[in-house]
């Protein structure tokens, strides 16, 4: 039996009464302390589970706007060293930080979600092999058993270059493919299977899920099974996502 976990692509400490997995964003905009993410992890029941995504930093370029949010400052040398799935001295440190955090948490995956501005030409496909490649063994040989969870956008995701993601998800046995199930496949289905979900149309964070979609989940949480999957991850990330993964764990009886 294939067990399901429903939560939000957002995390407050009212969660640990609603739900019993987040994704916590806090990570991706800044980099909290060690001592701030021990104490989440101190708080909660001992059965919740933290996923997070990962810092900014790896993923976004300096001139993204998602550097807004960001509360310190990036040097002019480091503006070139952020984003696109580098590996060098700076985003090694912060991803020496993301397995601490994971090892904290005891996260079961951890999110990189790439803009549809990281484009899957020949040098961000390698890019995106070292990234993984050096990530992998990073959280290994800090005795994480986190999966990496990778969520591609933009050009990664049409059909003509599914051949060469297919290639990169096989290639690494923690590195699992994240995508919304109404819009995209998986290339690869491993044993643990994660899902953001936002929106409809793709990104319409306003809108409100029905029954109908609900339907359309259950559905495919039987095909999972079916392919033995152990274990999936519905991660709602709309506005009313709170309401909606509540209504969701009502329908297929798990709230509670």
């Amino acid at each position: 039996m294939v067990l399901v976990r429903v939560g939000v692509c957002s995390f407050t400490k009212k969660m640990y009464n609603l739900f019993n997995v987040v994704e916590v964003q806090q990570t991706f905009y800044n980099i909290p302390q060690k001592r701030t993410v021990e104490k989440w992890r101190k708080e909660a029941p001992q059965d919740f589970e933290f996923c997070f995504k990962v810092f900014q930093g790896l993923t976004h370029g300096a001139k993204s706007p998602t550097w807004r949010r960001f509360r310190g400052k990036l040097t002019d040398d480091q503006k070139k060293l952020v984003g696109n799935l580098q590996v060098n001295a700076l985003t090694r440190e912060w991803m020496q930080i993301m397995a601490e955090f994971a090892k904290i948490l005891k996260s079961p995956v951890i999110v990189v979600q790439t803009p549809a501005s990281f484009k899957p030409t020949k040098d961000n496909i390698d890019a995106a092999r070292e990234f993984f490649s050096y990530f992998s063994q990073l959280l290994g040989s800090e005795g994480v058993n986190s999966f990496i969870g990778w969520e591609p956008r933009g050009d990664w995701l049409k059909e003509e270059n599914k051949g060469v993601l297919q290639e990169i998800f096989e290639e690494n046995p923690s590195l699992i493919h994240i995508v919304d199930p109404f819009f995209h496949e998986q290339v690869v289905v491993k044993d643990i299977v994660y899902f953001r979900l936002h929106g409809k149309p793709y990104l319409n964070y306003r809108y409100e899920y029905s029954r109908e979609d609900f339907e359309e989940l259950r559905k495919l949480i039987r095909l999972l099974q079916d392919k033995g999957v152990e274990k999936v991850y519905f991660m709602f990330n709309n506005v009313r996502m709170v309401q909606n993964a509540l209504d969701f764990l009502d329908y297929l009886g798990l709230r509670g």
